[in-house]
């Protein structure tokens, strides 16, 4: 209670002080998102403080959002989870986020006025964004769907290849199907949040936690090792394909890591979808390897058409 006081007393003497303290950023009710990081100031205390000035005839709403660090981090243990967001205000009202939210908080500001705001808890401002609530909303229910499709593309180019393995008896294809699987469960294991509540059941029903992709993730290396290990060092017809599969596959996962750490050392290097970027791109490996599985060319037309391997066959046998 008496800090809280205290950093009551403290957002009143900034009010006060915002003319020539702080520069208020002027919204109105056209706002859709905007970074907050240009608008903030630190204060001794180590928070941080930022003015705004409602430029409309009417109160506005808005919704104060920090986004998360990309999710594989929080699965790996490289980041644990913050305390919520605190807002206090000059008019001595303070705004605290939702149970079960603790990165976004919504709040008001009364028509044609300025309010001082003060966020606590040592906030990396690079990851602060203002919404209005329609904006967000629609953001949120895009990326959702993209994820959807993303994964029901996904799960369908694993069902074709796999129909095509049985039909050619590829042995190979098998491999990739399989490192492919792999890494279809680690994505939906990142998604599976956001894909649950875009169905209509509220997302705290299933607890804010990634130990389950762990398992996921190390699934997929085990299996990306042996899968490219076997394709590679077996003597096979097909090596020249699947060589080249596997460099594409390589390539877009190499891709992946790289803007993982890009979002972790800088996170806004690409705005909102800093984060979605490497889970994208390990989407795309994963459809890399789906493809190679359905377009394998046929293995006896293949052996046929390579005179050495079918030597090779004649003297085993």
């Amino acid at each position: 209670m008496p800090i809280r006081f205290f950093l009551l007393l403290f957002a009143g003497w900034l009010g006060l002080q915002s003319a020539a303290a702080l520069d208020a950023v002027q919204v109105g009710d056209n706002l859709r998102t905007m970074a907050l990081a240009p608008y903030v100031q630190s204060t001794d205390d180590g928070h941080v403080a930022f003015a705004i000035q409602n430029a409309s005839d009417a109160p506005i709403y808005l919704d104060l959002q920090r986004l998360r660090p990309p999710l594989m981090a929080f699965a790996l243990g490289l980041f644990q989870e913050q305390e919520g967001l605190r807002l206090f205000v000059s008019d001595d009202s303070e705004f605290a986020p939702r149970p079960g939210y603790p990165d976004r908080l919504s709040f008001f500001i009364q028509a044609k006025s300025v309010q001082t705001f003060i966020l606590v808890n040592d906030v990396d401002v690079s990851r602060l964004y203002l919404w209005s609530p329609g904006a967000r909303l629609a953001f949120e229910d895009r990326r959702r769907t993209m994820q959807i499709v993303i994964m029901a593309v996904l799960v369908g180019l694993g069902a074709a290849g796999l129909a095509v393995a049985i039909f050619r008896r590829s042995s190979r294809a098998y491999y990739a199907l399989v490192m492919g699987a792999s890494m279809l469960v680690l994505i939906a294991s990142l998604w599976m949040r956001g894909v649950i509540t875009s169905l209509g059941f509220d997302d705290m029903v299933l607890p804010y936690r990634l130990d389950y992709a762990r398992g996921a993730f190390i699934l997929m290396l085990v299996m990306t090792a042996v899968s490219q290990g076997n394709m590679l060092l077996r003597r096979t017809v097909n090596r020249n394909y699947w060589t080249r599969v596997v460099i594409v596959g390589d390539f877009c996962l190499l891709a992946a890591g790289i803007s993982a750490v890009t979002a972790i050392l800088q996170p806004n290097f690409a705005g909102l979808i800093s984060n979605d970027i490497s889970e994208v791109l390990l989407a795309v490996t994963c459809a890399c390897l789906f493809l190679g599985a359905i377009f394998v060319p046929d293995q006896h037309q293949a052996s046929m058409a390579d005179p050495d391997f079918v030597a090779d066959l004649d003297l085993e046998r």
